[in-house]
């Protein structure tokens, strides 16, 4: 069981006025408390700056949780933040002790996110890639959000992560039951293209 832990939302000194120790306060109760819940792991994710990653890593270790960190790329191929796919891998192999695996969520659509994805594969070093793609990109339809990404459109994506390099496939914004069965099936039937 993996126990998500999402951004603070605040920016850190010298941007903004939270420090690393107070971040690291903030996700260590975070964590405790999934881990007393039945979490096995901290699953870092929909973040946008090193800064955060690392508190949040730090406190998932002080707590005793292996974790894993996805960053959450837009259509530049960087975070808000400006990390790339490759300069995050580079900061996960620093980190101790290291991530279980890393990876991309979120973002602006399935394409894009395997785009990050493959940036992360060719500076890749024995640590296992995350891809989790919205379905679709979001829509307000009268007072609802909703995403346009079929079960075929994710289906496809998920062929398109296996063969970027990513070993935990999965869904973020807008993903139903019908997405991941698709997605099921297809990783089912998948036959690597090179």
């Amino acid at each position: 069981v993996a126990g998500s832990v999402g951004p603070t939302g605040d920016l850190f000194e010298p941007l903004g006025v939270l420090t690393e120790a107070e971040a690291i306060e903030v996700f260590a109760e975070q964590i405790a408390g999934l881990k007393e819940g039945g979490a096995d792991v901290a699953w870092i994710e929909t973040m946008s700056s090193l800064e955060e990653i690392k508190a949040a890593a730090l406190a998932a270790a002080r707590v005793g949780l292996p974790y894993t960190f996805t960053a959450s790329f837009d259509t530049a191929g960087r975070t808000m933040m400006g990390i790339t796919p490759a300069a995050l891998v580079e900061f996960a192999l620093r980190l101790d002790p290291r991530p279980l695996a890393i990876g991309a969520n979120c973002g602006v659509g399935a394409s894009d996110l395997v785009m990050s994805v493959l940036g992360m594969s060719a500076q890749q070093a024995g640590i296992p890639l995350i891809a989790k793609a919205n379905a679709g990109i979001p829509q307000f339809v009268g007072a609802q959000i909703k995403y346009d990404g079929t079960p075929d459109l994710m289906a496809s994506y998920a062929h398109l992560a296996a063969d970027s390099g990513a070993r935990i496939i999965g869904g973020c914004c807008g993903t139903g039951f019908a997405h991941l069965h698709a997605m099921h099936d297809a990783l089912a039937h998948h036959h690597p293209q090179a």
